[in-house]
């Protein structure tokens, strides 16, 4: 049996709601510094190096395509056709390397989003799914009520924004390198006919790329600017809407017993006006975006050919040589112009980020000591029994303890610990199973994996019913005629022949079977202790009897039940009271703070 407390029991208890650390470039540098020693590490290096190669040959050979198009139309103006036919031909070579590179750098970039997302996915649900940590999250806000859609689809999001970006913005600064030296070359042709003197000006070109561009990208981050947190809303809102939908799926036939559809309908539509809207606020980021990236793109059609006209109509330059200019600023504006042209998803992909870094931070933060002032000690004894001392639990809203603050239940004891409705005896369940620590004082406790937590509604795993009764080991640790005999022991004869049958056991049997179905999973793993939270409130006076005689004819079991009121059952050997204290206002807790 798995340790339901882990090795932090001080720590358990609502954790602090937190941001991701710095920046968007602090975000990214965290995400690269965590992949040290991943599994995908050494696979990512070696997409990403093959991708940069290719880029790199892809560059090269758009610059065989440059000086092809000055042959090409310095053919065409002398109307030189064996020349003409000549260049077609050649295009054909250089088309059919250019279609080889495109192949391969699509194929890098998708291994590298599935490698990007393999290990971003792997490396959350390694923080999510371990001891205390799935259950801890509920309580850090927003990040803790939609973990599902961060894992999952945000994972997906990020990794394929990551590399489409990252490949384009690969391809962008290569090009740049690769070009501007040759535009600077050529911006010598162009010239301008002074006083009847033509007058070169040395990088004429390469100053109007960079100008032109550098006003295209100034007015599209100010333009731009609200929609890296109208994108994290969005999800947000979406996160939500998605959760109440799966929850009325889960819960429809309480909801239908109710009556209850027009309500959830009228909760339906507020959540999905809220979605609506932040759509809305996204529709008008890109349209007033529009404005600024359409006109800058019909722009660039024609700046380069009006800046280097000069020198065309000076008789500086040919027909070819203008264009390889006209081509040689397109292919260094375009690199320039790349924020201008990716603005939008780069504000998705920080959205992304941010989302995907909070959960991270969240999940990280469950490990750190949240101090020791309100919190008390939750120690593994080498002892037979439990131990309290100077025990107080702190509730949402008051204080709860025993009649007095030491107190002891002894190896092969059956206890009852009852109170008041309201008294925290789940949170004291928490708190025994290490999952909530606010109070004060000191519980001693025997090895956790001797220990089983019966809550009032169990919980099964997916899959078979003999993995369902053998979890959280697996059902090869168990023989099949054990799982018979312990369902047999507790009254399910019926589902001895379903031990291979895939079900819901959470769904698709009664209420009362599942907690029958939880105490056969007791007589299976025979613990030293079992605890329990109500964990026969659906049970008829016959199947407790039975629980009874089969939890005494485990032996040296000890057993300790809390309880709404005094069980009259000859089993227990002892009753406690837990005693609520400084009542105030009731607030949501952990669970029920029955």
């Amino acid at each position: 049996m798995s340790d339901p407390s882990g090795p932090n029991s001080t720590n358990a208890g609502p954790p602090p709601t937190l941001e991701p650390h710095g920046g968007t470039f602090a975000q990214a540098c965290q995400v690269v510094a965590r992949m040290r020693g991943a599994p995908e590490r050494r696979a990512l290096a070696w997409l990403v190096l093959g991708l940069v190669a290719t880029i790199f040959s892809n560059n090269m050979a758009q610059i065989w395509l440059n000086d092809w198009q000055g042959l090409f139309y310095d053919a065409l103006e002398r109307r030189d056709w064996p020349s003409f036919v000549s260049e077609a031909l050649h295009f054909l070579r250089i088309a059919g390397t250019l279609l080889v590179l495109v192949v391969l750098q699509t194929w890098g970039t998708e291994m590298i989003k599935v490698q990007l997302r393999s290990w971003l996915t792997r490396h959350l649900l390694d923080g999510w799914l371990v001891a205390k940590h799935s259950y801890l999250l509920t309580f850090a806000g927003e990040v803790g009520e939609n973990p599902d859609q961060r894992i999952h689809e945000d994972t997906r999001h990020l990794a394929e924004l990551t590399a489409d970006l990252g490949a384009s913005l690969i391809q962008a600064t290569l090009l740049l390198i690769s070009f501007i030296g040759v535009l600077w070359v050529l911006s010598e042709q162009v010239k301008f006919e002074i006083d009847g003197k033509l007058v070169g000006i040395p990088g004429y070109m390469v100053w109007c790329a960079l100008a032109f561009s550098l006003a295209g990208s100034v007015l599209t981050w100010w333009v731009g600017r609200p929609m890296v947190d109208d994108n994290a809303a969005r999800y947000a809102r979406e996160a939500d809407m998605r959760f109440a939908l799966v929850r009325i799926g889960e819960s429809a036939e309480g909801i239908t017993l109710y009556g209850g559809e027009a309500d959830e309908r009228r909760s339906i539509d507020v959540l999905f006006g809220r979605v609506l809207a932040a759509m809305k606020r996204l529709v008008d980021d890109l349209a007033r975006l529009t404005w600024v990236t359409s006109g800058y793109g019909w722009l660039a059609l024609v700046v380069p050919v009006i800046v280097a006209s000069p020198g065309y109509f000076s008789g500086a330059m040919s027909l070819g040589g203008l264009m390889m200019v006209v081509n040689s600023f397109s292919q260094v504006q375009a690199s320039l112009r790349w924020f201008v042209d990716n603005y939008s998803r780069i504000a998705d992909w920080r959205a992304t980020l941010r989302r995907v870094e909070t959960l991270h931070e969240a999940l990280a933060a469950l490990d750190r000591p949240l101090g020791a002032e309100g919190h008390f000690d939750c120690i593994e004894d080498a002892t037979d029994g439990i131990r309290f001392e100077g025990f107080e639990l702190k509730l949402p809203a008051g204080r709860a303890g025993f009649v007095t603050p030491d107190m002891a239940i002894e190896r092969g004891e059956r206890v009852q610990i009852v109170g008041e409705t309201a008294a925290g005896k789940s949170t004291l369940f928490l708190a025994m199973a290490g999952l909530w620590s606010r109070g004060r004082g000191v519980i001693r406790h025997p090895p956790r994996e001797r220990m089983i937590f019966l809550p009032e509604r169990p919980y099964f795993p997916i899959g078979p019913l003999a993995a369902a009764l053998a979890y959280p080991d697996r059902p090869e640790d168990h023989p099949p005629a054990s799982m018979t005999a312990a369902l047999d022991a507790v009254g399910l004869h019926r589902l001895t022949a379903c031990l291979d049958e895939t079900m819901r056991w959470d769904r698709d049997i009664a209420f009362d079977e599942q907690q029958l179905l939880a105490f056969a999973r007791v007589w299976l793993h025979r613990p030293d202790w079992v605890v329990m939270d109500d964990a026969m409130s659906a049970l008829s006076p016959a199947a407790r009897t039975r629980v009874f005689t089969l939890l005494g004819d485990l032996e040296g079991l000890s057993a300790i039940a809390l309880n709404k009121a005094e069980e009259s059952e000859p089993y227990f050997t002892r009753a406690i009271k837990l005693v609520r204290r400084n009542g105030g206002k009731r607030r949501p807790g952990p669970g029920h703070l029955r």
